[in-house]
């Protein structure tokens, strides 16, 4: 990248909105080609990982259609949400129903119908797994490369299909282990959300 990032820190998800020009509250946005808006004050402190990959990544390996790489991505280099790793996270969703598909995450309107609490951790889940298993060169090349038809270039990209890969992060997911108290701690904030009962 060619240029520094500016990083413009804002009091309130409100200001974000405003400052980004949609006026949609924010905790952090990303506008092209060098700019982050975020959150900075006494409760959040939204500057870091996610937002800067986003910069960097539209400028070195273009935005690609879905919203599962470029948060995961993201979410990759961020490792945890809420302070808890993003695995830990798909456990708990496996386990209790909430895990979404990754070929419906790979349809944006199915990524955005989903709260970014359930789909920022498998993204960043996922795109971690990917690297971890065909390294980040070839991670990057489908990055760069993936059209429309995401199933289709998954499988060209590293040669295997999208649904084979699934059921092996999965199985690669659930053979994690974490305290009980992590998978405790995430029911909890499942249930503030309303996500649980």
């Amino acid at each position: 990248m060619d240029r520094k990032i500016q990083y413009f820190l804002c009091e309130s998800p409100e200001e974000v909105g405003k400052m980004y020009g949609d006026n949609e509250p924010a905790n952090g946005a990303t506008k092209m080609p060098d700019k982050i808006y975020a959150v900075y004050n006494e409760k959040l402190k939204i500057v870091g990982t996610h937002e800067d990959a986003h910069v960097i990544s539209y400028n070195t390996l273009g935005n690609p259609k879905q919203a599962l790489l470029r948060e995961g991505l993201a979410m990759f280099f961020d490792k945890v949400w809420w302070g808890i790793p993003n695995e830990a996270w798909v456990q708990v969703f496996i386990s209790s129903g909430l895990y979404v598909n990754l070929s419906r995450l790979a349809d944006n309107k199915e990524f955005y119908r989903y709260s970014d609490i359930i789909t920022y951790p498998i993204a960043g889940s996922f795109v971690n797994y990917l690297v971890s298993i065909f390294d980040i060169e070839r991670f990057k090349d489908f990055y760069k490369t993936v059209g429309d038809d995401f199933d289709k270039c998954f499988l060209e990209a590293f040669g295997v299909s999208l649904n084979y890969i699934e059921e092996e992060f999965i199985s690669y997911i659930r053979d994690l282990k974490y305290h009980e108290s992590i998978h405790d701690t995430i029911r909890l904030y499942l249930r503030r959300d309303g996500f649980l009962k």
